[in-house]
């Protein structure tokens, strides 16, 4: 039965270890700022954005990708330029997720991309809701089986049936 213990308790090591490295990744790329933390922290280096684009900000050529707008937050607002691919999700009162570097200089973010906005939290709680309840019934269908196999092998020895026709061939 310890063997069972020691290829669970591997099993959860080495989810622990996939968590920590998917909330990494989750952090280095795919966590996003507001713009309330852009204007406190003045982040170096290329950061996500979400906010919502404030009507009638939209300035520029969106066909030629170069747009500015003010992205709202909570409490402030940050000024935006944005310089890229044309992107279809670009409009007034839509929540984006844009991604580039603030310049210190000019006080204002200067972006390059836009990303979709996707709702991680809901995607880690159905993640959550449907494989710890997976995991715990497979750790008890492996344990039941266990033991069952043990009660069979322990009952009696094993005996072949051997009947004439096996013996006179």
């Amino acid at each position: 039965m310890s063997g069972l213990y020691v290829r669970w308790g591997v099993v959860a090591i080495v989810a622990v270890l996939l968590g920590l490295l998917a909330y990494g990744h989750y952090a280095r790329n795919v966590a996003t700022l507001t713009p309330e933390e852009v204007l406190a922290q003045r982040p170096h280096g290329v950061v996500r954005v979400t906010g919502l684009v404030r009507g009638g900000t939209l300035k520029g050529n969106l066909a030629a990708g170069r747009v500015r707008f003010t992205l709202a937050g909570q409490r402030q607002t940050l000024p935006v330029q944005y310089q890229g691919p044309r992107q279809e999700n670009l409009r007034e009162l839509k929540t984006l997720v844009v991604v580039g570097r603030w310049d210190r200089a000019a006080r204002i973010f200067r972006a390059h991309d836009i990303a979709s906005v996707s709702n991680y939290g809901f995607v880690l709680g159905a993640y959550l809701v449907s494989l710890v309840p997976l995991a715990f019934f497979l750790f008890a269908m492996e344990r039941k089986a266990g033991l069952l196999y043990k009660e069979i092998k322990d009952s009696k020895l094993y005996e072949p049936e051997w009947s004439d026709d096996v013996v006179a061939r």
